[in-house]
């Protein structure tokens, strides 16, 4: 457990700094916003927003991908998703506070989340934290794993991406994946960051990376992947995609 336990510090150390060094622009704090919460936000079907995502490690462009929100019930969002990697239009679903019901994890397939993914605990007020346990499910093939989530609002800051400038409260998310694929893959660890603009009524930044235990990696040369060393043989932790998405333009009501 121990040694766990120094791998994910490690992790998540490594991570934020490589976030910091990444980042185009260093968002400024906004005093006058310091202590403000931003309240449950209210959508409607129409709503819009087009992010371009770009590959952190290389700086590459990865194309766009448009949100449109085709259903908002009382207790349901439904948004199609257009211009992801599989080339085809994606339903995802979420509570009315922007919790993932059906969503695709990060660096992985979408999946089915009971009880919700806690994306975010509105009110977002700087300071709040949150933690679950929840179950997600495979649409595909039925299996379930289990995830832990655990949430931090870090605090206002005011970041300018393509669609413009905006005050915007920092969310970050550690999440514990256990995925497995047999003799392939085990646990994932996932760092993921949100700037949450009340203007927008949605995330104006998005950042994710994750680690992932590899069954197929046991010493010698790495070739492109990057791993942890962790010592010894056997199963290391490797480095999986690293993606930003920056809103370029947005509808909403």
């Amino acid at each position: 457990m121990k040694g766990m336990e120094i791998r994910i510090r490690y992790f998540l150390a490594a991570a934020v700094t490589a976030a910091c060094a990444a980042c185009a622009l260093s968002p400024v704090s906004t005093p006058l916003q310091s202590n403000a919460a931003v309240p449950l936000p209210t959508v409607a079907a129409g709503d819009t927003w087009t992010y371009q995502v770009r590959d952190a490690f290389t700086g590459l462009e990865r194309g766009s991908q448009q949100y449109r929100v085709t259903e908002a019930g009382d207790d349901r969002i439904r948004v199609t998703v257009s211009g992801n990697s599989a080339g085809k239009d994606e339903v995802e679903i979420y509570d009315r506070a922007w919790n993932w019901v059906k969503h695709p994890a990060t660096n992985l397939q979408s999946f089915d989340y009971s009880p919700t993914y806690p994306a975010f605990a509105f009110p977002l007020v700087p300071g709040k934290t949150w933690r679950a346990r929840l179950t997600a499910t495979d649409p595909v093939d039925g299996r379930r794993f289990p995830i832990t989530v655990e949430g931090v609002v870090v605090g206002w800051e005011r970041i300018k991406v393509p669609a413009g400038e905006f005050d915007a409260i920092k969310v970050k998310r550690v999440v514990y994946f256990d995925y497995l694929e047999p003799n392939v893959r085990g646990r994932s660890e996932i760092l993921e960051y949100e700037w949450f603009a009340p203007a927008v009524k949605q995330s104006v930044r998005r950042e994710a990376s994750a680690w992932y235990l590899s069954y197929l990696y046991g010493g010698g040369s790495t070739g492109f992947i990057r791993a942890r060393r962790d010592g010894g043989g056997g199963p290391r932790f490797v480095r999986d995609d690293w993606l930003i998405w920056e809103l370029v333009n947005y509808s909403v009501r």
